[in-house]
């Protein structure tokens, strides 16, 4: 790899007048590490700097150099940033007949250069995988990509320019991206690939999309962010997918979309929609469906108006947004759900149908601490539950409330294998910091066979966390594990994870010296 991070004296933006300076410099150690270079083989060659077009003879010894000695992967990501933007720099001109007979190339990564005629190819004969980002696509190339690269499998169009309509007839290609795509003028796309298991794209037009014709009958997973939908796409070359994201549409997605989409594609198992328009009454019926997440869907700050769900073989359930709590659901094997029942703080009906769900074996929630004491009356519910995660939401928490509440649950859920609580909290209230010396308090007893995992997240620092957690030590006849960490990772839904540390968690010493009396030999204590 030879990048900017090589060399710690450049830096990553440009001033104008520094710029011509640092890309020289750069270039000039680029070939000096071409000409001393004295090993027998390079395995991958990566250039990421704002180099331009006027120094491409410097850019051409490196490839010619690492094609020779077998190079297995390129990426060329050049980029145009400077601090000025009146100015821009004339972008790397790429050649492929530097690639020609080379047989060792399988990865290749073009960034915001151009691709020269003519497209000579015959070098990428065992390409695996190509990267286009800020390329622009001819369909002259694509032809090229057909005709040479017979065993590309993964390609990728990021943030392209296209310069006509697109015919990606690839046979080999297994997975295929375009995403980030402008929508200057409405070109169609026709994907013709016989082996496709796997399309993804997405635009950054609000109001516009490329039609595209799907020819790929092995098609299984299919991703689509955009605006419009039925129209541009249909159903046809979806029939055999199992797994859908509709992410963004502005068209309602309660009529003709949701009903073709469980009608015509039989052997959809997964289905994710996420910001999508759901303004009116909205039924889902299938018999093969395993999977449904609903996302942040509705229009404006306006729910859905009632949502049925009819799945025999459902087994989890994901949702968040303007929650109702006209929500029906018939899925007798359903044992998963993740509910966010904190996207208000006053909400009438904030968990939905849970409560009508009580043999489910595993919940995760997104709750207010105004909705703890509601929460507990539910969960008294749910003698079947083996693991329970929970995310209580910022905002001023009240730490005198104790959080004994959970051994309520604990104690309740007699099957219950794991429990997961996330404190995210900035601003504490009547809050005590636990002291090097614990201070003793005295609770009910109970006992727990089941319990094999504990773990405490987040802001968890009060004396009654630490309270809590020597109870369960105690007390849980199972527990193998228990972990103290300040991150607060936690799923919100459709594979999203919230990420960061709040930071407020006690030295990793000052929490060992608080519990260690109270661990026996077959548990771990963990503080991350």
């Amino acid at each position: 790899m030879f990048d900017y991070n090589t060399i710690q004296d450049l830096p990553k933006s440009l001033p104008l007048f520094q710029r011509f300076h640092f890309q020289s410099e750069f270039a000039t150690r680029l070939d000096q590490f071409v000409l001393h270079y004295k090993g027998d083989m390079i395995s991958s060659i990566r250039v990421k700097f704002p180099l331009g077009n006027e120094h491409r003879d410097a850019i051409d010894r490196l490839i010619s150099k690492g094609i020779a000695k077998g190079a297995k992967r390129i990426e060329l990501l050049f980029s145009s940033e400077t601090n000025d933007t009146t100015h821009s720099i004339l972008p790397y001109k790429f050649s492929l007949t530097l690639l020609s007979d080379n047989d060792s190339l399988t990865y290749l990564h073009l960034q915001n250069c151009l691709v020269l005629e003519p497209m000579n190819l015959s070098g990428l004969k065992n390409l695996r995988t190509l990267v286009f980002h800020l390329v622009d696509v001819k369909q002259k190339l694509l032809q090229s990509l057909s005709s040479n690269c017979s065993h590309l499998l993964d390609f990728t169009l990021d943030d392209c320019h296209f310069t006509s309509s697109l015919i990606i007839n690839i046979p080999t290609l297994l997975r295929l991206n375009i995403v980030n795509c402008r929508v200057n003028i409405e070109r169609y796309i026709d994907i013709i690939a016989s082996n496709l298991s796997s399309f993804e794209y997405s635009c950054n037009d609000r109001f516009r999309v490329h039609p595209i014709n799907i020819k790929s009958h092995m098609l299984s997973k299919f991703i689509y962010r955009g605006a419009r939908f039925s129209k541009p796409i249909g159903f046809f070359g979806l029939k055999n997918v199992t797994t859908i994201v509709l992410d963004g549409l502005t068209e309602n997605l309660s009529g003709n979309i949701l009903n073709n989409l469980f009608s015509d594609c039989f052997k959809l198992e997964n289905a994710t929609f996420k910001n999508c328009c759901l303004t009116s009454s909205t039924d889902i019926t299938s018999q093969k469906l395993r999977h449904l997440s609903i996302i942040d869907c509705g229009f404006g700050e306006y729910s859905p108006y009632a949502i049925t769900i009819d799945a025999l073989n459902l087994l989890s359930f994901e949702y968040s947004g303007q929650n109702t709590h006209i929500i029906y659901v018939t899925a007798p094997k359903l044992l998963k759900i993740f509910w966010n029942a904190a996207v208000r703080e006053k909400i009438p009906h904030p968990f939905g149908p849970i409560e009508s769900l009580p043999h489910i074996e595993n919940l995760a929630m997104i709750i207010y601490p105004s909705q703890v004491e509601k929460l507990k009356q539910v969960l008294f519910q749910f003698q079947n539950l083996r693991q329970l995660e929970l995310f209580v939401e910022g905002g001023v928490y009240d730490l005198d409330m104790n959080y004994f509440w959970i051994l309520d649950i604990i104690t309740a859920s007699q099957h219950l294998q794991k429990i997961s609580i996330t404190i995210r909290n900035r601003h504490l209230k009547n809050s005590r910091m636990v002291e090097f010396k614990r201070e003793k308090r005295k609770y009910a007893e109970f006992s727990h066979n089941d319990l094999k995992y504990v773990e405490f997240c987040g802001c968890v620092f009060s004396a009654d966390v630490i309270e809590l957690a020597s109870q369960l030590l105690r007390n849980a006849n199972s527990l193998n594990k228990m972990t103290f960490s300040s991150l607060h990772k936690f799923y919100i839904g459709a594979g999203r994870w919230t990420s960061g540390s709040d930071g407020c968690l006690l030295g990793q010493n000052v929490i060992y010296e608080m519990l260690k009396d109270e661990v026996n030999k077959q548990c771990q204590l963990i503080i991350l």
